[in-house]
């Protein structure tokens, strides 16, 4: 019977490789490309930057609703098709298709990490960030963004508002891990009835997955309006300045471009703008494409010698992000969790080359709990994987390899079963910064998260970690023979981890806030840096400048309760839907 799935799994494996080949060959032909001549200006009626989630979004309800021309503008290319393979997730970070920022060196944080610098991984090419996260999917929390219109003065955001862009932006092909997935799965589920008195939320993950591939805006929303007559495409082209000028108000003109040619010569190329201007670079590049254009503090441009266009105090300010604590979980039993055994298992490869199932098609990411009514609201996510590769992990993570094999001590062994239990502050109150080093966009911005550098995340933290300890250590757990494994860093060693700690997982609170400070990683869930209210209106227009919106996470004026990226095709169907409402008053008008 193994004999038969062998050969079996052999010939699907091979058909499959090919297949995978064609598709990656195709997928690097992008249509409707921006045809470029020298010396040939193009004026389009809206000018979209980034592919991103919000970019792919944008441009394909703008290409479907609108009578205007819209020009889609990407500095990357296409991504392969082994990127929709959910388990290869991890290997796309430090590849051709991301941007690999690197922060600056964190002061409340990191130390564990090479020059305390943590990697900031962003999508670059068609879909952005959308086709390098682990696709996981949140319905949203009403009192987020609740909390936008109470304490940011914001009338027009609030659940009630969001809430139907929300569910159109909820993909009808998610993929939810079931309960039979795994005897993890079933502990999770288990768990909540044990904690029925909590008022804790339970969710096994949704996935933006399809037939077991990664199903992204690029597959839902971008794909199927590419070779629309509207449209074009201007990949690996990198805005470089956006021009203001008077007429009679501050208002985007056009934007210069680079693109280099095949001997790695920049070409430069002016579009112009006709209608509206809409920036959806993300949250690290939206605002150094801004201060690069000389709009931001006046001061601050006038260090790096940039002519100032417009001044506005606030770009780059308020940078958010979640912060996560994991923690490795051995089991003493077989079969629930991602490791060699898993994925040398015949059984699995079929399961998945022939259906779409199993463990390769989905990240393992396995379900989340929330406390969003806790007086510091915390995350718990849970992830089945028993054997963690080092150099993979060391390379996308930054850490030393002394802090790393404190974390992970297991990791010489490619057939542990276990699990890594990630704990996380909802709503972190820490706020960092994105500036410019150089003024020249081919340079990386300066990135500073600013990680725990408000002490309530720490505690908010400790109080995740706890809670995940109980329920780890619960009766729903048992039938896992799981045991914590305290990381014994040198650092922290004055506060444990001690003998006890093993037995009662109770360690001080002293010894956690040591390990969040050295062994922490950010979520990449970065947003706030054109935040709502201080540096965009409330349709998403920056302040003085009347034809040019900010769609992306940078707009976020305080971090999402769990992953933002349904959240950001929602905002940005919602900016669409503005957009289109003046189009069409504007043409009664005339």
């Amino acid at each position: 019977y193994i004999e038969i799935l062998l050969v079996g799994a052999v010939i699907i494996g091979s058909i499959s490789i090919l297949f995978m080949l064609i598709c990656h060959l195709l997928q690097e032909n992008i249509p409707n490309v921006l045809p470029l001549k020298d010396g040939k200006e193009f004026s389009f009626d809206y000018v979209i930057v980034g592919a991103g989630t919000a970019g792919s979004t944008l441009a394909s309800l703008l290409t479907k609703y609108s009578n205007g021309s819209v020009l889609l503008i990407e500095a990357g290319g296409s991504f392969g098709y082994l990127s929709r393979i959910p388990l290869l997730t991890t290997f796309q970070q430090k590849g051709i298709n991301d941007w690999s920022f690197l922060s600056v060196p964190q002061q409340h944080s990191s130390r564990g990490l090479i020059e305390r610098r943590q990697c900031l991984p962003r999508g670059k090419g068609l879909g952005g960030s959308a086709n390098l996260n682990y696709m996981l999917h949140f319905d949203g929390h009403g009192p987020d963004f609740d909390s936008w219109r109470e304490l940011h003065n914001l009338s027009d955001w609030s659940w009630e508002h969001m809430r139907p862009f929300m569910l159109a932006a909820k993909s009808a092909d998610l993929f939810e891990i079931p309960r039979s997935y795994s005897m993890l799965s079933q502990a999770l589920d288990e768990a909540e009835s044990e904690f029925a008195s909590k008022p804790w939320k339970f969710r096994r993950s949704l996935y933006n997955i399809k037939n077991g591939l990664r199903h992204s805006v690029l597959q839902q929303y971008l794909q199927p309006v590419l070779n629309s007559v509207n449209l074009r495409l201007l990949p690996q082209a990198l805005v470089k300045r956006i021009q203001l000028a008077a007429k009679p108000t501050l208002a985007a003109t056009s934007v210069l471009l680079g693109v280099k040619n095949e001997d790695n010569k920049e070409m430069e190329l002016k579009i112009k703008v006709r209608r509206e201007l809409l920036l959806c670079a993300g949250a690290y590049q939206t605002p150094q494409l801004l201060l690069a254009s000389g709009i931001g503090h006046s001061s601050e441009l006038a260090k790096l010698q940039l002519p100032l266009q417009h001044h506005l105090p606030l770009v780059g300010h308020g940078l958010h992000d979640h912060f996560n604590l994991p923690l490795f979980v051995s089991i003493g039993i077989i079969g629930p969790t991602l490791n060699q055994r898993t994925l040398l298992n015949p059984l699995n490869l079929f399961n998945y080359l022939s259906s779409g199932t199993g463990a390769f098609g989905n990240f393992g990411v396995i379900g989340h709990v929330a406390g969003h009514q806790d007086p510091l609201p915390f995350g718990i996510t849970f992830f089945g994987a028993g054997a963690i590769d080092e150099s993979a992990l060391m390379s996308i993570s930054n850490f030393k390899r002394d802090a790393f094999r404190a974390l992970f001590p297991r990791y010489h062994n490619a057939s542990q079963e276990g699990l890594v239990v990630i704990s996380s502050c909802l709503q972190p109150k820490s706020r960092g910064t994105v500036t410019l080093m150089h003024k020249s966009m081919r340079r990386n911005p300066l990135i500073d998260p600013n990680y725990l550098s408000n002490e309530q995340d720490v505690a908010c933290t400790k109080t995740a970690i706890r809670n995940a300890v109980r329920l780890v250590t619960s009766a729903a757990f048992a039938k896992l023979q799981p045991r914590i494994h305290w990381p014994k860093l040198q650092e922290c060693a004055n506060f444990g981890p001690f003998e006890r700690d093993f037995v009662t997982n109770q360690p001080s609170d002293l010894y956690l806030e040591c390990l969040m400070r050295h062994i922490g990683l950010g979520s990449h869930h970065p947003g706030g840096s054109c935040a709502l209210g201080s540096v965009v209106d409330s349709k998403l227009r920056l302040h003085g400048v009347s034809n040019v919106r900010i769609v992306d996470a940078s707009v976020l004026p305080r971090p999402l309760s769990g992953n933002p990226n349904t959240a950001i095709a929602a905002i940005a169907m919602r900016a669409a839907s503005w957009i289109l409402k003046d189009e069409l008053r504007n043409s009664l008008s005339i």
